[in-house]
């Protein structure tokens, strides 16, 4: 299946579609609401800016990232087309901020979840922790950071997108002191 976020309607409501891959007629819409820790309030026309899917405690799902930097995990099988979906919001990773790209690697027989944001640098986190957070649901200030437990990556810095290359490397895209786009092979940290 091939996922696509984005805003629809008159009034801006946040969607998640899925399209059947090879091609077809048919394909799935979903509205989705989030609790944004940002705010203090459930919201559903903020808008979805990186997103990847992948199975949390074996389950299908998508793991999505917004501005101010709530990440919220919805299940796969609740994104049907009418339906309106409240995701589960297991991170509050600080306002005045925007994700920019996710991957998930494996390292030492451990999963990791690489996310990478426009004010926080690149955060690492276990996968396997999504799955046991408590749901984030209460206001969060000052720039706070709230739920799913991270390390920064200090190594990494201007890193505007990422990829996996392989078991054990990445393949970044960062930006220079300059505004020059450097793109650069890393050992996945």
């Amino acid at each position: 299946r091939l996922l696509i976020s984005g805003l629809t309607g008159s009034s801006p409501v946040s969607t998640v579609q899925s399209f059947e891959f090879p091609f077809r007629d048919s394909s799935t819409s979903a509205q989705v609401e989030i609790f944004h820790a940002a705010h203090g309030r459930n919201e559903d026309a903020a808008a979805i800016r990186a997103f990847i899917p992948l199975n949390i405690d074996g389950k299908p799902s998508l793991l999505a990232g917004y501005t101010c930097t709530p990440l919220v995990r919805f299940s796969l099988d609740d994104l049907q087309s009418g339906n309106k979906v409240r995701g589960t919001t297991v991170a509050e990773l600080g306002n005045m901020n925007r994700p920019l790209d996710m991957i998930v690697y494996e390292k030492d027989g451990t999963s990791y979840l690489m996310v990478t944001n426009t004010a926080r640098g690149v955060m690492k986190m276990k996968a396997a922790d999504i799955a046991e957070q408590a749901e984030v649901t209460e206001k969060v200030d000052g720039g706070g950071t709230a739920g799913l437990p991270f390390e920064k990556v200090e190594s990494l810095s201007g890193v505007v997108q990422l990829a996996k290359l392989n078991d054990q490397y990445g393949v970044i895209l960062s930006e220079t002191e300059n505004k020059a786009l450097k793109l650069s092979t890393i050992e996945l940290p």
